[in-house]
């Protein structure tokens, strides 16, 4: 009788044990689930400012890429503008340089030297005596240029060297002293048409 006893307290004690046992696992579990919850929560509000810090960091980045992208982009377009600029010009200079060359070809090439020793003697008024130069190609003209200059501007007393110049046609003009000169041939011509053309092709580019 006493056994039977003894094994219904063990038996009690023991499913006493598995209570409280069980009670105690229940209690763990959701403990640990509620820590568990609470730091998902913790590092999701941490993730969440991380990325807001790091978006908000980025965004000046982004911005100054952009920006500096847009300077790049404008700068280049410059770039190739300027340099279509200048093919453009460079090429036009040449044209016309070479059409004036070409007007050695014409019968009125002398009365066209004429015109220019007659600017070159208006601009050089008052340092006469003068003196005409032209390039190697036109040295038989010389002579007959001056002679005719001189019956237009007697003032100009203007007298032709033959030692020719390096120029392609035109001529240059002298103060016999040397102080004062002016350059009227092909070259300083395209030029001036070139630095014209440069006012009219820029606002295009």
């Amino acid at each position: 009788m006493s056994d039977i006893n003894s094994n219904e307290k063990i038996s009690a004690l023991r499913d006493t044990i598995l209570n409280w046992a069980e009670e105690r696992r229940r209690v763990v579990l959701d403990k640990a689930h509620k820590d568990v919850e609470a730091w998902l929560a913790q590092e999701n509000e941490k993730l969440d400012r991380e990325v807001e810090m790091i978006l908000a960091e980025s965004k000046p980045h982004a911005e100054e890429a952009r920006r500096r992208y847009i300077i790049a982009a404008e700068r280049e377009r410059s770039t190739e503008a300027l340099k279509l600029q200048s093919r453009l010009l460079s090429e036009i200079q040449i044209r016309f340089q070479n059409a004036l060359v070409k007007l050695r070809e014409d019968p009125k090439y002398p009365d066209i030297l004429l015109g220019l020793a007659l600017e070159g003697a208006d601009t050089l008024k008052g340092a006469e005596p003068l003196i005409l130069r032209l390039a190697g190609a036109d040295i038989s003209l010389g002579e007959g240029v001056a002679q005719k200059a001189v019956e237009r501007r007697p003032a100009s007393k203007m007298t032709f060297d033959s030692d020719p110049v390096p120029i392609p046609g035109g001529c240059w003009v002298f103060s016999a002293d040397g102080h004062r000169q002016v350059n009227l041939d092909w070259f300083n011509r395209a030029r001036e048409m070139a630095d014209e053309l440069a006012a009219r092709i820029l606002p295009l580019l």
